[in-house]
């Protein structure tokens, strides 16, 4: 059986790589890149003048994982903290409709989201009550990084939609035997 290789849209390695590069030192950065896999240097190289419209998950997670090595920190808040960087680049000139939807709206619309960038994995809302909901990913071959950073996502995502005091709960996960992963996203209102 062949492994199940997920993309994503190129825009998010190249949100990512400006977030590594402005939280590493040049020296930290460097150690980080050169930690990976020629492949994963090679694409990063090469997005800075020829983006590629998908590159596949797995060197985002590689990237992430080898910056906070180099940095020193615990990969689940340095995950964290891309992801946030993430969404908040990727909005870009979406931010106005970020701006002045609801949670509720933003719920509603994350499972085609994730179709848009993704290439793989099934994301549903589940349990979705005034300032809390479930979100669920199905189908994708997972690891510590993306959890981290897909945390990140939804708390910068519920925040930009009005969700006060966003909080993500990875509350079960494949990578800890769960069949898939499931986040409950709380707020005040």
């Amino acid at each position: 059986m062949a492994e199940i290789v997920p993309t994503t849209r190129g825009t998010i390695l190249r949100s990512l790589v400006r977030f590594v590069q402005n939280e590493l030192t040049p020296a930290q950065y460097q150690d980080a890149l050169s930690a990976l896999p020629a492949s994963d240097r090679e694409l990063i190289e090469e997005l800075a003048t020829f983006p590629r419209e998908r590159v596949p998950e797995f060197v985002l997670n590689r990237l992430t994982a080898e910056a906070a090595r180099a940095m020193g920190e615990e990969l689940e808040p340095f995950g964290r903290r891309a992801g946030r960087a993430e969404i908040t680049d990727a909005v870009g000139v979406y931010r106005f409709f970020f701006l002045v939807a609801t949670p509720a709206a933003m719920l509603r619309k994350a499972p085609s989201l994730w179709a848009s960038v993704h290439s793989h994995g099934r994301m549903t809302v589940h349990q979705q009550q005034s300032a809390a909901a479930r979100i669920r990913l199905a189908n994708f071959p997972s690891e510590p990084a993306h959890c981290a950073r897909l945390a990140g996502w939804f708390e910068g995502a519920g925040e930009m939609s009005g969700a006060h005091g966003a909080q993500i709960v990875h509350d079960v996960c494949m990578m800890r035997g769960g069949a898939d992963c499931q986040w409950l996203l709380t707020w005040s209102r």
